[in-house]
């Protein structure tokens, strides 16, 4: 069964004065320990760059080059797959944009399930999972609250 992530997780191990931070660092450690089970989309990686940079987000954000060794750590050397948006997830993107009710704030999340399930993901860890339930996804697991739902 292949497993993903939302930047959020990343974002929450990294921040290790989270109260999340034990939760996230726990599938983040799955993650690395069974690399061959897990993908993650390049938006995840770019997402997650932005928000360790940002004072906002982290009381002590990394600068560029420390921010960009941890992409390039989980990009080539983690061992996870990665994928990315492709033209062919159009259909499936614009299908959902389209419906009636779709708030504007989700695009980034259906281009990212998309993206994800059309890759063969099938758990999907996220705080969020209300923001994916249109995907479709056959389990989505909130690891913070502890609500894993099918």
């Amino acid at each position: 069964m292949m497993n993903s992530l939302d930047t959020n997780i990343l974002v929450y191990a990294a921040d290790e004065d989270a109260v999340e931070h034990k939760a996230a660092s726990a599938v983040v450690d799955e993650m690395l320990a069974n690399p061959e089970k897990w993908i993650i989309a390049d938006q995840v990686l770019f997402e997650f760059y932005r928000a360790i940079r940002n004072p906002r987000i982290l009381r002590h954000p990394l600068g560029a080059p420390e921010a960009a060794l941890r992409l390039q750590f989980l990009q080539s050397e983690s061992g996870v797959a990665r994928c990315c948006y492709d033209l062919g997830q159009w259909d499936g993107v614009f299908s959902q944009l389209a419906e009636s009710g779709t708030l504007a704030a989700r695009t980034h999340d259906i281009v990212l399930g998309v993206t994800l399930k059309s890759n063969g993901v099938k758990r999907f860890f996220t705080r969020n999972t209300k923001d994916f339930h249109s995907i479709g996804f056959p389990e989505l697991i909130n690891p913070i609250d502890d609500h894993p739902q099918r």
